[in-house]
């Protein structure tokens, strides 16, 4: 977000610095014509710009002979277009002097910015939060460089990697650390260290929260084609860049999430208040049950639902324990006999999961991925099971449309693993569209 504001302010100040230009040029001739021509001009310089890599982040963009080339291509560009058509393009007598204006009005403009963000920076404003990975040694190293250089980026925290033999405890640790911080970017010392299967768990965690990843030099050969050097923060590192496609796709799926969420809860706000009203005619207690489950890289979310079941039923399910029906680490009985009578027809038809859709719009949850379960749930899993939580969790998923609460615990976790695997947006489609059948014919629903 902050790179696309600052390269819409680039880019505009490049424009006008394009049109006094062609302004001064015009009045230096005694003619109009340059500037009848300023919205084609204008289609060349900025492109130019570009190409040069003068939007990119800082220090590239301040490159002064990049600047300086772009503007005198564009004057050759402009002049080779003039001199096919001599009776509608510019003379000579105007392109030189509106690149040079230009040039110098773009040089200024960039200056008076760069200032003015380094002035915002060191006033602590608009910082971006960063956290270090690695041992104490190499931290203390990275913490000196961008304690050196300060500008867009402010330490928010650190996070020991240890060794090999307390690299899952860190792995832990990290995930609490971006939690706690809010950290935007995270850097890396020591990847080389890692054993291989540790490093992709620390990538799969950093991708899957939308955090940068950038490695300070020493792991190339295990990321081979997968990155860029930047020197933005006072020290060399290699930037982690993700699959375009994949993220695309997943920029497609959140706007999916949005727009039907938004809709949904827009249209179905008359059936909301109708069932507030049953719920509280046939129980006391409040109408929301809120319940903290685990998502996606064991992250823990509150999930909303309309309440089905008695007030005290999370007291009572230790009372209950012994009659659960299900194997493995969830709880299930057929016959609860928590559930209020408005909770089992609510049950039925799955309008209990409906307040779901919040979650969906606050991007904790999305329309399909695996169920989230409680945290009791969660601390029963084996690690092979924990895979399922590589994606967001859905309101519905693969496992809804193939039996429900009718399947065990193992066929679960390979229906959501067999989704993570083969995710595409046509896969939702035919899941959101199935779940719909399941829903009417009321399969596995208790």
């Amino acid at each position: 977000m902050r790179r696309s504001l600052s390269v819409l302010v680039l880019a505009f100040a490049d424009g006008v610095a394009l049109v006094i230009g062609l302004s001064g040029a015009a009045w230096l001739s005694g003619g109009d014509r340059v500037l009848n021509l300023a919205p084609l001009l204008l289609a060349a310089w900025i492109p130019l710009f570009a190409a040069f890599r003068l939007y990119d982040r800082a220090p590239v963009r301040r490159n002064p002979g990049a600047l300086v080339g772009s503007a005198f291509c564009w004057a050759g560009l402009v002049a080779i277009v003039a001199a096919i058509y001599p009776e509608t393009g510019p003379g000579l007598g105007e392109i030189l002097p509106a690149a040079l204006l230009a040039l110098s009005c773009a040089a200024a403009l960039r200056f008076l910015y760069e200032r003015t963000i380094g002035r915002i920076y060191r006033r602590g404003f608009g910082q971006t939060p960063v956290l270090v990975v690695g041992n104490e040694g190499d931290r203390a190293s990275v913490r000196r460089t961008m304690e050196d250089a300060t500008g867009a980026y402010t330490l928010a925290g650190e996070v020991n990697l240890g060794d090999e033999s307390t690299v899952r405890p860190s792995l832990a640790a990290l995930r609490g650390a971006l939690e706690r911080t809010g950290a935007r970017v995270v850097v890396l010392v020591g990847a080389e260290r890692l054993p291989d299967d540790d490093l992709l768990e620390l990538l799969h965690s950093v991708r899957l929260r939308g955090v940068l990843l950038r490695v300070v030099p020493g792991a190339l050969a295990l990321m081979r084609g997968r990155i860029i050097l930047s020197e933005s923060m006072g020290l060399p590192l290699l930037e982690v860049h993700y699959p375009r496609l994949d993220n695309t796709q997943r920029a497609l799926k959140r706007a999916l999430d949005v727009v039907v969420s938004v809709v949904g809860l827009a249209l179905l706000s008359p059936l909301f208040l109708a069932v507030a009203v049953a719920i509280r005619i046939d129980s006391s207690g409040p109408v929301l049950f809120r319940q903290k489950r685990v998502g996606v890289d064991e992250k823990v979310f509150v999930c909303y639902m309309f309440r089905s079941m008695q007030e005290e039923a999370e007291r009572r399910q230790r009372e209950l324990e012994a009659l659960n029906e299900a194997k493995g680490p969830v709880f299930k009985m057929r016959d609860d006999p928590r559930v209020t009578r408005v909770g089992r027809f609510l049950r039925r038809w799955s309008i209990d999961e409906l307040p779901q859709l919040v979650n969906v719009l606050k991007g904790e949850m999305s329309l399909v991925g695996p169920r989230p379960l409680p945290v009791r749930d969660f601390l029963r899993m084996e690690e092979a099971h924990k895979r399922r939580l590589g994606a967001l969790p859905g309101m519905t998923g693969y496992w809804q449309t193939s039996g429900r609460s009718d399947l065990s615990f193992e066929e679960m976790v390979r229906l959501d693993l067999y989704y993570i695997e083969n995710w595409s947006l046509s896969f939702d489609l035919k899941v959101i569209l199935k779940t719909l059948g399941a829903v009417f014919r009321r399969e596995g629903a208790y």
